[in-house]
C-alpha cells in the first residue's frame, strides 16, 4: 500500500483539525510538525507522531516528507507553500490561500514548476448541509439556481493573531472566504463586486466587523453576504433561489420547497451518514497525490475566492463596485 509521508505547519487549532483528519486514514504517517511555539509542536507530535520542529524550513528539509499541511496565519501561507514547493513537496494550504491575487498566482505557478500538487482548504461546499444543498441544486430539478443569500453574523471576539487586520486581512479573508467560495460552487464565476465595510471594528480589534457585499456573476445569477460580527442576535442561514423553487440551508439542515408545492426536508438520517467536511477534503488531497484522484477543490477555487474579497475590500474603499479579472501585480 502507498503511504503518504505527511508533515503539519502550524499546530493550531485548525492545523490539529486537518492533521487528525488525516491520522484516520491507514495510508498517511506523519513525519514531523513545525510550530514556533515548542510546547505547541510538542504536544501535537504525542498525538500524531513524528518529530517536532520550531522552524518549518527544518521539517522541509527531510528526504522522507512527501506533503505538508500548511495552517499558518493568513499572511505566511504564501512563503510556507513556496518554501515547500521548492522543497519538492505537495502542499494542502488552509484557507484563505493568500491575501492578494498575486501571491496566488505565485504558488500556483510555483507548484506547476516544480511539479507538486496544491490544493486549497475551502470545505464549507465540503460540509454536509451545504453540500446537500449543492447536489440538489446540480440536480437540476429546481432549474437555473439564480440567486444566493448568506447571513453570517454573531458578536465576534478574535483572539490572538486574529485581533489584527494585517495576519488575517479582515473578515473577508479570516472568515468568509468560506461564504464566497460557496456563492461560486452555486453560481459559477464572478464578474463584478460591491461591497460597504463600517469603521466599526470588533472587540479588542482592528477588524472592521460589519461588511456586506454585492456580487453579479457572470452566468447572470446575484449573491448577497450579510457577513456582521457585531451582532449578539447571531445566526447562518443560506438561500437559494432558484427558478423552480428554493433551497435553504446551514451546517447539518435542508430544507428545499417547489413553488407549487409544500416545503420538505432532507432527512436526517441522510445528513448524519454523510462524513464530515473536513474529512472528505483532506480524502480528497491524500488520493490526489497518491492516486491521481481528481481533488474535490482546486487552487483556482482558493484563487477566485481571494479575487473576489480583495475586489470587495477595493470597492468598500472607493464606494464603487469592481469588474472582474483583477490584475495580477
Amino acid at each position: 500500500m502507498a503511504v503518504l509521508k505527511l508533515g503539519l505547519i502550524g499546530a493550531g487549532g485548525m492545523g490539529m483539525s486537518l492533521a487528525k483528519a488525516a491520522k484516520t486514514r491507514e495510508d498517511v504517517l506523519f513525519v514531523g510538525v513545525a510550530d514556533p511555539v515548542a510546547e505547541q509542536a510538542s504536544k501535537a507530535t504525542a498525538e500524531l507522531g513524528g518529530e517536532a520542529y520550531s522552524s518549518y524550513a527544518d521539517l522541509l528539509a527531510r528526504n522522507d516528507l512527501d506533503a505538508v499541511l500548511v495552517a499558518t496565519p493568513n499572511a505566511a501561507h504564501c512563503e510556507v507553500v513556496l518554501a515547500a514547493t521548492a522543497a519538492g513537496k505537495h502542499a494542502f494550504c488552509e484557507k484563505p490561500m493568500a491575501l492578494n491575487i498575486a501571491d496566488c498566482d505565485r504558488m500556483i505557478a510555483a507548484a506547476q514548476n516544480a511539479g507538486v500538487k496544491l490544493m486549497v482548504g475551502q470545505v464549507l461546499r465540503l460540509i454536509p448541509g451545504f453540500a446537500k444543498a449543492r447536489e440538489l441544486v446540480e440536480s437540476g430539478e429546481f432549474g437555473k439556481p439564480l440567486a444566493i443569500a448568506i447571513e453570517r453574523s454573531s458578536f465576534w471576539k478574535p483572539r490572538a493573531w486574529r485581533r489584527e487586520y494585517r495576519p488575517t486581512g479582515g473578515v473577508l479573508f479570516e472568515i468568509n472566504a468560506h461564504e464566497i467560495d460557496y456563492m461560486r460552487a452555486i453560481l459559477g464565476d464572478a464578474a463584478s463586486v460591491y461591497a460597504c465595510i463600517s469603521t466599526e471594528t470588533c472587540p479588542d480589534s482592528d477588524i472592521p466587523g460589519i461588511n456586506y457585499v454585492l456580487v453579479r456573476f457572470k452566468e447572470g445569477g446575484i449573491g448577497m453576504l450579510n457577513s456582521n460580527s457585531l451582532i449578539p442576535q447571531g445566526q447562518y442561514q443560506v438561500a437559494i433561489t432558484l427558478e423552480k423553487g428554493s433551497i435553504r440551508c446551514d451546517w447539518s439542515s435542508v430544507t428545499y420547497q417547489f413553488r407549487d408545492r409544500e416545503a420538505q426536508a432532507v432527512p436526517e438520517e441522510e445528513m448524519k451518514a454523510m462524513l464530515p467536511g473536513v474529512q472528505r477534503e483532506i480524502d480528497s488531497f491524500v488520493e490526489w497525490v497518491l492516486y491521481g484522484k481528481e481533488p474535490l477543490v482546486t487552487a483556482l477555487d482558493g484563487r477566485s475566492a481571494v479575487e473576489i474579497a480583495q475586489a470587495a475590500l477595493q470597492s468598500g474603499a472607493t464606494g464603487q463596485p469592481v469588474s472582474l479579472p483583477l490584475q495580477s501585480s
